[in-house]
C-alpha cells in the first residue's frame, strides 16, 4: 500500500489496537486457568491432608492414642505439599511462627452417631466416637499465586477441608 503523507486514511494500525485488546482478554483467561487449577489441587491436598488425619486416628490401637494419631497423620499429610502444623496441646494443630503460611488445622474427638450399611431398608445407626480434622487455610492473606485485579472478587477467602471417621473399638 502506498502511503501518501495523509493521517486517518487507511487501517493499517487497526490491527495492533485490535490484538491489544484481545491480548488483554486472552492473557486474563490463561491466568483464570492457571489459578483456578492450583487452587482446585490445592484444595484437593487439603481434603487429602484431612483424610488422612481421621484415618490415622482412626485406626489407631489402643483407642487412647487415636488424637495423637491422628495430629501425627495430619502434620504428616500437611508437610506433603509444603505447609506445616505444629501442635499445641490444646486440641488446635497451629503453623508454627505465628501462622506464616496460612494455614489452621483442627483435631477433635467426640461422640456421634454413624449410619450402619445393611441390606434391609431399615436406618440403623451405631453410636460411638469419632474423630474429626478440619484445615483452614486463609487464602485471602495468603495466596499461592499473585493476585490478578480481575480475578481477585473471584477467589475464594478460605480453603476449608474436613473428615470426621468413627474410631475402631
Amino acid at each position: 500500500m502506498r502511503h501518501d503523507g495523509r493521517r486517518g486514511q487507511g487501517d493499517d494500525g487497526a490491527v495492533i489496537v485490535e490484538f491489544a485488546f484481545v491480548a488483554v482478554l486472552l492473557v486474563m483467561i490463561v491466568f483464570g486457568i492457571i489459578t483456578f487449577g492450583l487452587i482446585l489441587s490445592f484444595k484437593q491436598d487439603v481434603t487429602r491432608a484431612a483424610a488422612e488425619g481421621a484415618r490415622g486416628g482412626a485406626v489407631a490401637y489402643p483407642v487412647s492414642d487415636a488424637f495423637d494419631a491422628a495430629e501425627t497423620a495430619t502434620i504428616t499429610a500437611v508437610d506433603g505439599f509444603d505447609r506445616s502444623c505444629d501442635d499445641d496441646g490444646n486440641g488446635q494443630v497451629d503453623p508454627p511462627a505465628a501462622d506464616l503460611d496460612g494455614l489452621d488445622c483442627y483435631v477433635n474427638l467426640h461422640d456421634c452417631t454413624v449410619p450402619v450399611p445393611t441390606t434391609t431398608p431399615s436406618n440403623s445407626s451405631s453410636t460411638g466416637d469419632c474423630v474429626t480434622v478440619e484445615l483452614v487455610y486463609d487464602y485471602d492473606g495468603h495466596p499461592l499465586l499473585a493476585k490478578v485485579p480481575l480475578l481477585a472478587p473471584f477467589l475464594p477467602d478460605t480453603i476449608r477441608a474436613s473428615s470426621v471417621a468413627q474410631l475402631n473399638d
